[in-house]
């Protein structure tokens, strides 16, 4: 089964913002670190059992996940980030929309780090 193919007027719609409950922060070199905290019940009884949880994890992003999250505003379009990525990295090409939307497709999803507002 083939995916329907997004056109330049979708990527103009798709907007997407930072989830109001993610903790992240951003070091000098510009690369993001995701805080999240581990405060579900049943990791704190588990805590209390003595088992190993840590009360927070991290996921670093690369220089390319980190530089799309730091676009991300709630007003920037998809199409327009796209064109930020295009002229700051020049190894972007043809595929440049199709990673673009799997990724932050991933990171809404699977990761809840964003959240998409309009499309």
């Amino acid at each position: 089964m083939q995916r329907k193919q997004l056109t330049v007027q979708d990527l103009k719609q798709m907007v997407f913002q930072i989830n109001p409950s993610i903790h992240y922060s951003l070091n000098e070199q510009g690369i993001i670190t995701i805080i999240r905290i581990q405060n579900h019940p049943i990791q704190n009884f588990l805590r209390k059992l003595s088992f190993n949880i840590p009360q927070k994890t991290y996921l670093d992003l690369d220089k390319y996940g980190s530089f799309i999250v730091q676009q991300i505003d709630g007003k920037k379009s998809v199409y327009e980030i796209g064109q930020i990525l295009k002229n700051k990295f020049s190894e972007a090409n043809e595929n440049l929309y199709d990673r673009l939307v799997l990724y932050l497709h991933h990171l809404d999803v699977n990761e809840h780090i964003i959240q998409l507002i309009n499309y």
